[in-house]
């Protein structure tokens, strides 16, 4: 029995398939971006929210509203194998 080749022996996984969509979707990963870009637009201390600055929970509610649109993002730009 022969031994595999170098290139047989390290096959690289495939990546994950891309969807034939249009590339508008990729336009929602800016809008995190955008949100915290200019901080003297959201620079104020009320409204408070359970006892925190506007300023911060403003930024602190980005968080998961980024992961949300880079989720949706990926699902609707990627082909999943079912």
């Amino acid at each position: 029995m022969a031994e595999p080749s170098q290139t047989e022996r390290f096959v690289r996984a495939d990546a994950p398939k891309k969807r034939e969509t249009s590339r508008g979707l990729y336009w929602l990963l800016l809008v995190p971006f955008l949100g915290v870009l200019f901080p003297w637009v959201y620079n104020a201390d009320s409204p408070e929210l359970f006892g925190i600055p506007f300023f911060w929970w403003y930024q602190m509610a980005w968080v998961p509203v980024s992961a949300v649109l880079t989720i949706l993002v990926y699902r609707s730009t990627t082909a999943r194998e079912r």
